[in-house]
């Protein structure tokens, strides 16, 4: 499978019938989607890995190890963003969180209908 399908078949799961898989589908997919406001693309090797993991095929610390013994060999780049690795902390005022926002809104237009519910009735 090339890059785009592999992205499809995590979106797909995302919408899942499942709360559990469509719960980690989500939770990848924002990953994904932090990894892009960043301006990096992660590899069809994560999604692969990522799909196997939301799919019930290996746990979350295998996927860890499995990408730690993939790019054992490759030097880490200079990140573009910032991130070394740890946390960016992100200001409340920053257009990175809009940015964020904007993305996740787009790939999960009815979930944050719900939020922006949710959030009006209160």
């Amino acid at each position: 499978m090339i890059y785009e399908e592999k992205y499809q078949e995590l979106v797909e799961l995302s919408h899942s019938d499942t709360s559990e898989i469509r719960k980690q589908a989500d939770a990848w997919l924002v990953s994904i989607g932090l990894q892009d406001a960043a301006e990096l693309k992660v590899s069809a090797f994560l999604l692969d890995l990522a799909i196997r993991n939301v799919k019930g095929e290996i746990i979350r610390e295998e996927v860890s190890r499995r990408l730690n013994e993939h790019y054992a060999d490759i030097q880490k780049r200079e990140s573009k963003s910032g991130l070394d690795g740890g946390y960016e902390i992100i200001p409340p005022d920053s257009s990175k969180i809009k940015e964020i926002e904007e993305y996740n809104r787009e790939l999960r237009p009815a979930l944050y209908a719900e939020l922006d519910k949710k959030r009006n009735n209160d």
